[in-house]
């Protein structure tokens, strides 16, 4: 496990993609949700994005290193977003390199777009679309994703045909989210209570909270050989584990409509207002704190 490090407080690409969850009218079987960003995209959201970037960006690049990424591979970025993982590609690849980053939001395309532009980084493009159902010029040599399986209503079935795009021989690595893997030692009662309903939440808005852990099986009822597994967690102690309170009560608030909606917590259950102060006060000196599990799994596409 990595040790914490500082983060802005924030929500990230979960609660976005997952408020919009709720607001979806149609399920499209095998590819990637089309979905009414309910949270828009305005200056504040982009910054949470940014924000849990640089917290989780190090635990990505180890996944996609371990699993193959070099300079010069041309890449398929699966639900880009703002353009985060693209962007972290970029730099594996190097400037030989080509990273496509697909997004089903034409909203979420022009700002990765963007911030691309004003990075210099020419060698990342961008297309609207579902990346299970588009066609592209050539083979990839790897694709790879973050926080994306889980929200779509048949996961293998888009995977295996996102699969597809990669030449024989590449790589598909993916990683994914296990709520389960949130915890406290010694117990920290209201922590752990908070992560409950954050999981209920995700649940009831119809996404997976466990895939990380699931992502072998899928893979496997993809078409796909068994992958290689790895998982780390963002973990902290006493006063230190600030950051990770906020990782979860900024999630909360951002929730809280969600939670009363599909029945959680109320409003005076969750008293948001003094959430982070009760943890803290629970933790005291000595108590830790562990994230969710960050979950990576690749796997090479056969010939």
């Amino acid at each position: 496990m990595s040790s914490a490090t500082p983060v802005a407080r924030l929500a990230g690409d979960l609660n976005l993609i997952l408020i919009s969850l709720k607001n979806v009218s149609t399920h499209l079987k095998g590819k990637i949700m089309a979905q009414d960003y309910a949270l828009g995209h305005t200056d504040a959201e982009m910054r949470r994005l940014t924000a849990q970037a640089k917290l989780i960006d190090p635990i990505t690049r180890r996944f996609f290193e371990a699993a193959g990424l070099k300079a010069g591979m041309r890449v398929l970025d699966v639900g880009s977003g703002a353009g985060d993982v693209a962007i972290l590609v970029a730099d594996i690849v190097g400037p030989g390199g080509e990273v496509l980053g697909t997004d089903i939001s034409a909203v979420s395309v022009k700002a990765a777009e963007a911030r691309t532009k004003s990075a210099g980084l020419k060698q990342i493009e961008f297309r609207q679309g579902d990346p299970a159902a588009m066609a592209f010029e050539a083979p990839f040599d790897a694709v790879v994703g973050r926080y994306v399986l889980q929200f779509i209503p048949d996961p293998h079935a888009a995977l295996e045909k996102i699969a597809l795009h990669v030449k024989p021989g590449g790589i598909v690595v993916f990683h994914e989210l296990d709520w389960g893997g949130a915890r406290s030692s010694p117990l920290v009662p209201t922590y752990e209570l908070v992560c409950n309903w954050i999981s209920r939440t995700i649940e009831a808005a119809g996404a997976r909270t466990r895939l990380g852990t699931g992502l072998a099986p899928l893979f496997e009822a993809a078409g796909l050989s068994p992958p290689s597994l790895r998982l780390e967690s963002v973990i902290a102690s006493g006063p230190a584990a600030i950051d990770v309170v906020h990782l979860v009560t900024d999630l909360v608030a951002t929730l809280m409509p969600s939670m009363e909606q599909f029945g959680v917590a109320t409003k005076d259950e969750i008293g948001h207002a003094d959430l982070v102060s009760r943890i803290m006060v629970e933790i005291g000196m000595g108590g830790t704190l562990i994230g969710r599990a960050e979950v990576g799994a690749w796997t090479v596409r056969a010939g």
